[in-house]
């Protein structure tokens, strides 16, 4: 039986694999329909331009549903930005520092964009820079000035350049930076004192914390494109809280650059220091700067003695006199209270040696003069049975021109015939 099963095996015929098209069919050559189609010319092109067509196609399905939203949605979704990454960040500052205290408002505002959130963080460490320094050099007639801060605490100092046009055509306009300053000290140095810098200036400062400013020091200054008002306008802004003030080696002034109404602003009950050194006065303004009785009789009424160095003004003898004696009147004798006090009077035409010892004398106060640095001569007044002491430093340059000029007037004028 198994032999049969064998020999049916062997008798079977060989097996074909079934045709899944008709053998009508067969022999069909697509490619002869598709070419010269419209399959053909269009896809014959470039890839790109394949891939074009494509793009082409998804935009419209794209337009097509979009439709129905509204038109700044469209914008923003055609343009892949939104109007929020156009607003500067000046203008993010302002609104931002209306809600630094508002925890909530806080959370929300992280939320909208990774912009928004680097921005809170930045908030969150932003404070008041205490500027130690604020010095303004000039740079020269076309350059313009250069503006460095200094801080002492952080160790950091930063400065720009401002040109003369953007400082006379009042583009220049830094108060996002000056109102996270709280400043100390203003320096200017080599600087022209003109009505377009102060405006400058006043612009800039308005804007930052003067509550702290202790120093306004004016050094190497051109006092010869200003006017009276000036300084006037300059002080306004920031003169009430001085305890110093220093005009040092300036140049083409005349006798209103610096007058008694200047020191009239400021407080009494904070300066400490007044310094106008230097002074060089144009050719033909005057001998002194109109700087007189007055300021020291103010000061002397309010009880107020800063420390003064005063050249080429219009004090005189007797006032100058009157000021120690007030001064030996209201100096109480406690520890606290200063036992010494400095004055400096240079070359001011009413101020002499010999009478100034003359009048302390007459007043009851001892005074000894010694030689000082240069052509100062000091002079260290003292009241009877008292340690205190008030010196004032006398230097008259003037004399030996004076001298020389009374020299030469009596010299004969001989002709030659």
């Amino acid at each position: 039986m198994f032999f049969t099963r064998f020999v049916d095996y062997e008798q079977m015929s060989t097996l074909q694999r079934k045709r899944s098209f008709n053998k009508s069919t067969t022999s069909h050559d697509f490619r002869k329909e598709y070419k010269g189609s419209f399959l053909e010319k269009k896809f014959s092109g470039r890839k790109s331009d394949k891939l074009r067509s494509i793009a082409e196609w998804i935009y419209t399905k794209a337009s097509k549903k979009s439709a129905v939203k509204s038109a700044g949605k469209n914008e923003e979704i055609q343009n892949g930005t939104s109007y929020f990454d156009d607003i500067p960040n000046e203008l993010l500052f302002e609104i931002f520092s209306n809600i630094k205290n508002d925890k909530s408002s806080i959370l929300s505002c992280r939320r909208v964009s990774n912009r928004f959130n680097c921005f809170m963080n930045k908030m969150a460490e932003l404070e008041t820079n205490v500027l130690s320094r604020l010095v303004i050099i000039g740079l020269g007639p076309k350059k313009g000035i250069e503006m460095r801060w200094v801080s002492y605490i952080g160790q950091k100092t930063n400065a720009t350049i401002v040109s003369w046009n953007n400082i006379k055509n009042g583009l220049a306009d830094y108060s996002f930076n000056f109102k996270r300053f709280a400043i100390q000290r203003i320096i200017l140095k080599n600087l022209p004192m003109t009505e377009e810098l102060v405006d400058f200036i006043r612009r800039q400062i308005q804007f930052a914390d003067l509550s702290k400013l202790i120093q306004l020091s004016l050094n190497n200054i051109d006092f010869s494109p200003s006017n009276c008002l000036t300084l006037h306008r300059l002080l306004a802004t920031c003169g009430k809280t001085l305890e110093i003030f220093e005009i040092t080696q300036g140049y083409g002034m005349r006798p209103e650059s610096v007058t008694d109404e200047h020191l009239a602003q400021l407080d009494t009950n904070t300066i400490r220091r007044i310094c106008i050194d230097g002074v060089r006065l144009s050719g033909s303004n005057g001998r002194h700067l109109k700087i007189g009785d007055g300021a020291l009789k103010r000061f002397a009424e309010m009880g107020a003695f800063p420390t003064m160095i005063l050249d080429r003004c219009a004090v005189s003898t007797k006032v100058v006199c009157d000021y120690t004696k007030e001064w030996f009147e209201q100096c109480n004798e406690s520890e606290k209270q200063l036992r010494s006090q400095v004055c400096t009077v240079k070359r001011c035409p009413k101020v002499k040696g010999s009478q100034f010892e003359a009048e302390c004398q007459r007043r009851g106060l001892r005074c000894k003069n010694r030689r000082g640095s240069g052509s100062m001569t000091l002079y260290n007044v003292q009241e009877e049975n008292t340690k205190r002491e008030f010196t004032i430093a006398l230097a008259s340059l003037e004399e030996k021109a004076e001298k020389l000029k009374i020299e030469m007037n009596m010299q004969p004028i001989v002709v030659a015939v």
